[in-house]
């Protein structure tokens, strides 16, 4: 499954922690509960890329699955 168009056209996601807040709009997000430090986040086309401060990367295809690269 991919990531609903209504996330990747409000584009922003918030760092706390070690979960991330997915916004949809400006008062409504859904929560990734990643379980390591986060440096940054960035969106890749479809894609949620997230840096751990191990040096990983995981890949986000949508809110549940992953990939580390």
């Amino acid at each position: 499954m991919a990531w609903d168009s209504k996330y990747l056209n409000y584009g922003i996601v918030k760092i706390d922690g070690d979960k991330l807040k997915v916004y949809w709009d400006q008062a409504n997000f859904t929560i990734i509960y990643v379980g390591r430090p986060i440096t940054s986040v960035n969106w890749a086309g479809g894609e949620l890329n997230v840096y751990l401060s191990d040096g990983t990367v995981r890949r986000y295809r949508d809110q549940n699955n992953h990939t580390t690269i």
